[in-house]
């Protein structure tokens, strides 16, 4: 789940640390701390919608040109609680608390939206399941008439296969189709 902070460097604790005072002067810890750290970068287009609509920045930086405002994205942080499982080595259960603290926190204060994932259905049923060559596969979006921005989207949410990606955004861009070999399913 992506949660989006009013602040581009903001931090929550979700679990305190527990350490226990031994007699030689040493700390033996007991439980480790928990923190979801957001970090400015990485908006995606809705989200920068959503942040910008809900909160008011102001004194914007203006470019060289003394008109051109920055866009606030500096400003505004980004959390993705599957990124920071695998970045810090959490369990199913540590990322669900996680998630329900922000949760829980975005709705009560103003300074953190919960940002619903959203789920673009595949081209067809059995897509993910397609068993011909990369060129079959762009071939065969194209003759149905598939829309291609929305294939891509979905292929970057779900598959995230590189050959693939590229491929479409070759088609996207008007260049032809490169035949390749391998097997995509």
């Amino acid at each position: 789940m992506r949660f989006v902070s009013r602040y581009g460097r903001f931090g929550v604790q979700v679990r305190p640390e527990r350490a226990e005072a031994l007699g030689g002067g040493g700390v033996r810890v007991l439980q480790e701390p928990v923190y979801a750290m957001f970090e400015p970068g990485g908006l995606e287009p809705i989200e920068r919608e959503l942040a910008v609509n809900r909160w008011a920045f102001n004194g914007l930086y203006q470019e060289q040109d003394e008109v051109t405002m920055v866009p606030p994205d500096y400003r505004i942080g980004v959390f993705d609680s599957l990124i920071a499982q695998v970045d810090q080595g959490w369990t199913d259960e540590i990322r669900e608390s996680v998630e329900a603290s922000l949760l829980d926190l975005a709705e009560r204060y103003e300074d953190i939206i919960a940002i619903p994932r959203t789920m673009v259905p595949p081209p067809w049923p059995r897509y993910d399941e397609f068993a011909g060559s990369v060129g079959d596969l762009m071939a065969r979006l194209v003759e149905d008439g598939h829309d291609l921005d929305a294939v891509l989207t979905y292929e970057r949410a779900t598959q995230n296969r590189p050959l693939i990606t590229a491929s479409l955004e070759g088609l996207i861009a008007g260049e032809p189709t490169r035949e390749t070999e391998e097997v995509v399913g």
